[in-house]
């Protein structure tokens, strides 16, 4: 193989055959010689791709601050260089240059293009003048680039200098001028200043200590007043925003994709803070109060923006990759001193993730393997299950059909029902979510099983009363629709088994298996597919993610 064929064309085995045959090359061993435990890398330089075989814990840790992992097989992992690893580094330009030189080797021109990806970030900045807001670049040259890109341009009022620009009013001119050039490769550092709310809600922590990693995120999150916390599930984000909500200690705004969310965090903050009930308001459908703190979902202030133009000392945005979407987006501009974004899986299957970053803030704590490492997280175990039809009938019914539809047929296989049966059994005396996509099907396997179906249909106090008695362990196992795949609050759950899913989602299956993630006991998480259908491709894509982060997957038929 030459180093032109991209690694991700090749299977386990044919990337793992690619390594002992490189590490042979190198030995002058044969094959047949017992392939060797110490650590060993081979980078792919044209497409910035590393594999390492066998790293030690230290060598994964170091990784995860320069580079993101793409896939894992075994002891052997292969990792990806993206701008977003470069721009998204706390590393000095310097300290990224000597541990990639350390653990790679001399890559000259490698290194000439990590020193051009980094300085990119440096070129252009939004600066506070008096009562406006400026776009200024770092030479004449790029400025006019920048004028000259008609979505720039637009949102741009008066040219003051070579290199200076005044910009319209409103954080969505600045919103829409950091997203276009992060689109062109370019970050822009963005030192818009809001005015610092003097108001005071005494909102002390209560009870609560914050772990060494949540104090660390907490002030790096108020340093930079605007940034995306990545900690994988079970990490405890939301307590991380709660620590900095008590040292920002201004008004509030949560922001939430659904409404059961809403309850979930009043009691979050009831909990863990000195807050009384009558401080904190709810804006949703139902209920329409603002107060110290806000608790709304997105799609009532994206509808009615005006009226949440506060004075905000903080703006939490919760499963903050759904900002992109038409509606969220316009939450977006509304103005803070600060802002978080809390979100496992900041990624999306429309390739807007960058947009997540350019409206919200750049990224931390993604370093999963730090969790991983030191037990704060346990890493679950993913298993494929790939299973046959259950006759010829729904097979040909399948290959029959065309587009969605074949998905649909796939998923609701019959003959995942005894497999499911097996699982539950096998995990009788564990707490178990069963996740399925479609009504129907769930509807099918809570009368085939005697077990609670949860979903969009099921009445709010009938859903929350079904997931308290999960918590209580009055019921050891609920069937959900796509209502559980966002910050469902089950702590304990033990494994998760995904009857079917949202085509190849990596963020459905990150947050799925983010259900059964905690500091403790086991975590075991089945996705069930029909074998040679587009649905074991869709799963297969969906765990890239999970994989990416270290989480081991196994495909079992």
């Amino acid at each position: 193989m030459t180093n032109e064929k991209a690694l991700e064309d090749l299977s386990r085995e044919e990337l793992i055959d690619e390594i002992k045959q490189l590490r042979n090359q190198e030995t002058g061993e044969s094959d047949s010689v017992e392939e060797s435990s110490e650590e060993n890398v081979v980078f792919f330089e044209p497409q910035r791709e590393i594999i390492l075989s066998n790293p030690d814990d230290e060598t994964l840790n170091e990784m995860s601050e320069i580079a993101h992992m793409d896939t894992s097989s075994g002891d052997h992992y292969k990792y990806k260089v993206k701008q977003m690893d470069i721009w998204n580094s706390d590393l000095s330009l310097e300290e990224m240059k000597e541990k990639y030189t350390r653990i790679l080797g001399s890559y000259p021109n490698f290194l000439s293009w990590l020193e051009r990806t980094y300085e990119r970030q440096e070129v252009f900045s939004i600066e506070h003048r008096g009562t406006y807001h400026t776009l200024e670049a770092s030479n004449k040259e790029r400025m006019e680039w920048a004028r000259s890109i008609e979505d720039v341009r637009e949102n741009l009022v008066v040219d003051l200098t070579d290199e200076a620009s005044r910009i319209a009013m409103g954080a969505k001119s600045r919103a829409k001028i950091k997203e276009v050039l992060l689109k062109k490769g370019y970050p822009v550092e963005d030192n818009s200043k809001f005015r610092e709310v003097d108001e005071k809600i005494g909102a002390d922590l209560d009870g609560i200590e914050l772990r060494d990693y949540q104090k660390e995120y907490v002030e790096r999150a108020y340093e930079k007043k605007a940034a995306v916390l990545a900690n994988p599930a079970g990490s405890g984000k939301t307590v991380t925003s709660i620590g900095l909500m008590a040292k920002v200690d201004a008004p509030t705004l949560v922001l939430v994709p659904q409404r059961s969310l809403v309850g979930q965090w009043k009691r979050e903050l009831l909990d863990k803070t000195t807050l009384t009930e009558d401080q904190i308001g709810e804006y949703h459908g139902d209920e329409k109060q603002m107060n110290d703190v806000t608790i709304a979902t997105y799609h009532m202030a994206g509808e009615k923006t005006s009226l949440f133009r506060n004075d905000w000392g903080l703006i939490i945005f919760d499963e903050v990759h759904h900002i992109p979407s038409k509606l969220f987006r316009k939450t977006a501009s509304l103005q803070s001193t600060r802002r978080i974004g809390l979100s496992a899986s900041p990624v999306r299957e429309d390739s807007k993730e960058k947009e997540i970053f350019a409206l919200i803030g750049r990224e931390i704590g993604a370093d999963w393997a730090r969790f991983f490492q030191d037990n704060y997280v346990l890493k679950p175990d993913v298993e494929i299950q790939l299973v046959e039809w259950e006759s010829d009938f729904y097979r040909n019914k399948y290959n029959q059909a065309s587009g969605f539809k074949k998905a649909i047929i796939a998923s609701k296989n019959p003959r995942k029902t005894q497999y499911i049966e097996d699982l539950l059994e096998k995990h009788e005396n564990d707490k178990t979510i069963l996740f399925c996509d479609w009504i129907e099907q769930g509807e099918e396997l809570s009368e085939e099983f005697d077990i609670p179906f949860i979903s969009g249909e099921t009445d709010f106090e009938d859903r929350e009363d079904y997931f308290e008695k999960f918590r209580n362990d009055e019921i050891d196992t609920v069937i959900v629709s796509r209502i559980g795949d966002e910050g469902l609050d089950l702590p304990d759950a033990e494994v998760g088994i995904i009857a079917s899913g949202q085509g190849g989602s990596r963020r459905q299956a990150t947050q799925r298996a983010g259900r059964v993630m905690r500091p403790f006991g086991d975590a075991q998480v089945y996705i069930i597919a029909t074998k040679g259908s587009n649905e074991e491709d869709f799963v297969k894509r969906q765990v890239e993610h999970l994989k990416e982060k270290g989480v081991p997957v196994t495909v079992e038929e």
